[in-house]
């Protein structure tokens, strides 16, 4: 019986020369060149050892947006007893997301209202509320990196970029998770509606893509603003024995949107609106009048005031316009337009958003630039301090 050939004992190397890999053979791993390169006059190359990083520290590319519950005790799990992981397994901290989350806490929260305990809310509480509810985290994040994409031109795209995927991350998980409003999740919805507006505000306008693209992300951000509106109305006083109640301004409460306002600046507005009544149907005249009463209300209150208006104050004509109204924005209607051309100036009085300012006042001037070239109506009546 013939005997079975046995194999030369082979020791499997890994860290062969890279021509002897590539020729598929054993290399002595000599250097600084091996045998077989030697006798074969090639040039004997080692690959660089291996590293592992444990901490991601690069500002671009951007890694995958994570949501809060996908790595939730990524770092803490090392020390549990109970992880059930090797000790030894390297963790990965995403440094973009703490960077952002820094700066929310230390600097664009700030910036958001001038009321200390307001501050505080916004910058603990909202975070705190965040870890339950991850669409209002990655709203926070969002809001931080479009803050940063302002104050750090050299990385302005990179911050945008960010800014763009968690605000993403935040609608599309927040229109999974809320499919109706209770007790257990109302603080997050209020405040994940807080921090839309000034989103909304800070994003930069892109004035060569023309007036149509620009007004079609303003309306897109109004229905935003409106959506949320009946969610939170039946949870308004509760929201005032919870912290979130620090956010509440005072030029807000008590508001009568059913009273004639006087004296409100806009009685050229309100003249051409009479002028045109007759070039519309009632519907369109009832959408009108539904957007220009309520920003008389807000004008005339604003005037009033000691300071300029807040945001709030200022975010709550959103929540009375109709959807036609939107419908004929949308449509570049030349009564809708001077409506909103007239609500962009009080938008620009806000006081907060120290460093957001200028954004949409420089929308609403090319806007005006683009109507009178091409023969619209101008800024009828349009008054500035």
């Amino acid at each position: 019986m013939e005997k079975m050939k046995s194999r030369k004992p082979h020791t499997k190397s890994r860290n062969g020369c890279l021509p002897c890999k590539t020729r598929h053979v054993k290399c002595d791993e000599t250097k600084p060149a091996c045998v077989n390169c030697d006798t074969y006059g090639k040039i004997c190359e080692y690959a660089p050892p291996k590293t592992k990083i444990a901490i991601n520290n690069h500002v671009s590319p951007y890694p995958p947006v994570s949501t809060p519950s996908s790595t939730e005790g990524g770092a803490l799990s090392q020390s549990s007893p109970h992880s059930g992981l090797n000790p030894s397994q390297d963790f990965t901290l995403n440094i973009l997301d703490l960077r952002l989350l820094h700066h929310w806490s230390t600097v664009t929260a700030l910036s958001l209202n001038f009321d200390p305990e307001a501050q505080e809310v916004l910058r603990s509480y909202f975070v705190k509320i965040g870890f339950d509810h991850p669409y209002l985290l990655h709203g926070i994040l969002a809001l931080a990196a479009l803050h940063l994409s302002r104050l750090d031109q050299s990385l302005s795209s990179d911050y945008l970029l960010q800014a763009a995927r968690h605000h993403d991350a935040a609608l599309n998980q927040f229109r999974a998770a809320v499919q109706e409003l209770d007790h257990s999740n109302f603080e997050a919805v209020f405040s994940f509606a807080f921090i839309l507006f000034p989103y909304s505000c800070g994003l930069p306008v892109d004035l060569e893509s023309g007036a149509e693209h620009v007004l079609g992300g303003e309306v897109q951000h109004l229905s935003l603003v409106r959506m949320v509106r009946p969610m939170v109305k039946q949870f308004y006083i509760p929201m005032f024995e919870t912290e979130l109640g620090h956010l509440v301004p005072r030029d807000t409460q008590g508001i009568d949107f059913e009273r004639t306002p006087s004296g409100t600046g806009l009685e050229n507005l309100q003249r051409f609106f009479r002028a045109t009544r007759h070039l519309h149907t009632p519907d369109i005249n009832e959408a009108y009048y539904n957007a220009i009463h309520p920003l008389e209300i807000l004008f005339e209150t604003a005037s009033h005031g000691p300071d300029p208006p807040s945001a709030s104050l200022v975010k709550m004509w959103p929540h009375e316009i109709s959807q036609q109204f939107l419908d004929l924005l949308s449509e570049r209607q030349p009564g809708a337009l001077i409506i909103f051309a007239h609500y962009g100036v009080l938008l620009s009085r806000t006081r907060h958003f120290g460093s957001w300012r200028g954004v949409r006042r420089g929308y609403f001037r090319s806007h005006r630039r683009y109507w009178m070239t091409n023969g619209e109506p101008g800024w009828i009546g349009l008054r500035s301090k």
